[in-house]
């Protein structure tokens, strides 16, 4: 494969904006707080400016949100790319008013109007911002969105990963430290490869599974940290290229190709990997779910009356039949046979389409199962059991294989690249 070197030019570009945000955010950071920065005059900017912002999306579905800080914070309303900065201890209230915000104290007393945008921004040392009880790093940014607020907490790339890979690998142990760097290089590299994805929208990352769980300051853990410390800057690359880093919980045995998975181009690094029992600890390496059929039918009525926006009624289910698996053994094609027609289904959709039997807002745990049909005696369907293997989509790095292996004595390095093929670490900054 030939060099991406514009990829690896903007990747650069992106580092060196983030360095002049830096400064400035560090001028900013000077200017407001009393407090000194411990070692600024023995450390060149370089050593500490070089790190990339993430811009990551919390919330947009209210009307308006309360925020504060552990200690005094500074309050910087722009409007018409005039700045005016106010301080405060207390809580203070941030509405939409129509395309514009007004930020109010907590009794409703207006502290300015009409403003475009407003950034709350912690002064001093060890001071997170407040939102909900939920502590934050960074700077809290807050724009107008239709009748709402949306909030945006920027936040250095690290302390980003900070918030991350604890809710996204669990509570672990000394002994799963390789573990969570594997987690903490690859979580690294997909949020950098993913900076700037949502062209046009003021974030780069949203805090759901939608890109990587990101819960603040709160969820923070010392080994946690002791694991992204150690891999500081690390990312894995293929041909000089960032990789798409994509990573689930278990994989039951076997990964998967992305393109057999999703409908997205194949990878050379994604590709079916076996590891074993590495995951077999995991409590979603075995499951089962049991269905009545009139029960599967209206998960399958409802999922084609949503994504063909009319109602639609199938009839009794008369079979199901799996007419394709993927390389690493999960339904590529399945198709339900009733009394009126034949509707088939493909890759990581099928998870929608079947949904869980004793929740229906959840989705089948994997696609890698088999099916087993009991008949009443006349022939009708009696129930439908779904038994499987792992929980998530199967493509990248399985979580708990890599914990698996890492108590298994595997180093970071070596777990990595067991899960995506063919790659290399490489330190960006």
């Amino acid at each position: 494969m030939s060099l991406h070197w514009p990829r690896v030019t903007a990747i650069r570009s992106w580092i060196r904006l983030t360095a002049r945000i830096g400064i400035g955010v560090c001028v900013m950071a000077l200017v407001y707080s009393c407090a000194t920065v411990p070692g600024l005059r023995e450390e060149r900017p370089e050593s500490f400016l070089r790190i990339p912002f993430v811009r990551v999306l919390l919330e947009e579905s209210a009307d308006h949100t309360t925020v504060t800080c552990d200690h005094r914070f500074a309050i910087e309303c722009l409007t018409q790319g005039q700045q005016t900065v106010y301080y405060s201890s207390r809580p203070v209230v941030v509405k939409n008013r129509g395309l514009r915000l007004a930020v109010e104290n907590t009794s409703g007393a207006a502290i300015q109007e009409f403003v475009e945008e407003v950034n709350i921004i912690p002064r001093g040392t060890d001071n997170r911002i407040r939102l909900d009880k939920k502590g934050y790093r960074g700077i809290m940014k807050i724009l107008p969105y239709g009748q709402n607020v949306r909030l945006v907490n920027i936040v250095y790339m690290e302390d980003y990963l900070r918030g991350v890979v604890p809710p996204e690998i669990g509570q672990r142990n000394n002994d799963e430290l390789e573990a969570i760097k594997a987690q903490s290089v690859a979580a690294r590299t997909y949020a950098m490869a993913h900076l700037q994805q949502y062209e046009g929208e003021p974030f780069d990352m949203k805090s759901t599974v939608v890109d990587q769980l990101y819960h603040g300051a709160d969820v923070e853990e010392r080994l946690v940290s002791r694991a992204i410390d150690a891999t500081i800057g690390q990312v894995i690359m293929y041909h000089d290229e960032m990789i798409d880093a994509y990573y689930h919980s278990t994989c039951g045995g076997m990964t998967d190709d992305i393109a057999h998975v999703w409908d997205k181009k194949a990878r050379p690094y994604l590709k079916a990997v076996a590891d074993g029992e590495a995951c077999s600890w995991s409590k979603y390496f075995n499951w089962q779910e049991v269905f009545t059929e009139p029960q599967l039918r209206g998960r399958v009525e409802q999922y084609l009356s949503t994504d063909r926006g009319r109602e639609i009624h199938i009839g009794p289910i008369r079979d199901i039949r799996i007419t394709e698996r993927t390389a690493g053994g999960r339904v590529a094609r399945m198709v339900v046979h009733t009394e009126m027609d034949a509707y088939t289904f493909q890759k990581d959709r099928i998870r929608w389409v079947i949904g869980r039997s004793s929740n229906p807002d959840l989705i089948l745990p994997s696609d890698r199962f088999d099916v087993i049909i009991d008949h009443e005696p006349n022939g009708a369907i009696k129930t439908i059991t779904f038994t499987g293997r792992g929980w998530g989509h199967g493509v990248g790095m399985c979580q708990c294989g890599a914990i698996g292996l890492a108590r298994a004595g595997w180093p970071a390095d070596r777990i990595i690249g067991h899960y995506y093929s063919g790659v290399e670490l490489r330190k960006l900054y």
